[in-house]
């Protein structure tokens, strides 16, 4: 069940805009403000906002209800208990994205102001894309992404062709929107933490679309302790992705 709280447009909007970006929200109040200043400072100006809130308790919904932003957006609240899983609550963001592209970024996370204008240089209906995360502290980079560390990413946009699924972060991907609606969006059968984003786009590189990391798409986010995958949760995803494979 969903639920449009508040939104914005900008015109009458006959046609279909370049990228979708799908906020993912659970009480991060706190980071909405950077975000956001980054989201108006983009470059490439095609795009709408999907805010999804999974009934953030912190505030989120009244900082909706006081702000209006230089774009077109949406706020979104599941009418569930809070914390259900970020797969439902993204889903909701894809159902009403006007975007030939979703581009996924968590509320904790902000990105370059050239973000979008990088990504349209590669974006296509059969391509998926991925940057790179940077984590930091304030005004500090703690960690670099660790692809990069591996040496798995050169200067410039590559092919990933080798199980690419193990290869990227949903925090950023950008997936043609008709692909995610065509081929049933995030799983909400995966309930713990951690894999769904390998599992979506494994799906999606099983029905012929191909993976690209553009490490020139640099996404920021605050860095935090990390959860923990459990093996049973990295086995069932495994099982899933070995499935498509068939």
């Amino acid at each position: 069940m969903r639920t449009i709280i508040y939104k914005r447009e900008y015109g009458f909007m006959a046609k279909a805009l370049k990228f979708s970006i799908i906020v993912g929200l659970y009480n991060q109040l706190n980071y909405l403000s950077k975000l956001i200043e980054s989201l108006e400072s983009q470059t490439f100006k095609d795009f709408e906002v999907q805010f999804c809130d999974d009934v953030s308790n912190d505030g989120t919904k009244e900082f909706f209800k006081r702000h209006t932003f230089n774009f077109p957006w949406q706020y979104h609240r599941l009418w569930l208990k809070r914390g259900m899983r970020l797969s439902k609550n993204l889903n909701q963001g894809i159902k009403q994205a006007r975007g030939e592209n979703c581009v996924f970024i968590m509320a904790d996370s902000f990105p370059e102001k050239n973000y979008l204008e990088v990504l349209n240089e590669y974006a296509g209906p059969t391509n998926i894309l991925c940057g790179i995360r940077v984590q930091v502290d304030g005004n500090r980079i703690v960690e670099m992404d660790w692809r990069l560390r591996k040496n798995l990413i050169p200067g410039q946009a590559v092919l990933l062709s080798s199980e690419p699924y193990y290869l990227i972060t949903g925090n950023g991907l950008c997936i043609p929107t008709e692909a995610m609606r065509k081929y049933g969006g995030w799983n909400e059968k995966i309930k713990g933490y951690g894999g769904d984003d390998n599992e979506i786009v494994a799906r999606l590189y099983h029905k012929g679309y191909l993976v690209w990391s553009v490490p020139q798409a640099i996404l920021y986010h605050h860095w935090h302790i990390a959860k923990t995958e459990t093996d049973k949760q990295r086995g069932f995803v495994r099982n899933l992705i070995k499935s498509y494979a068939r």
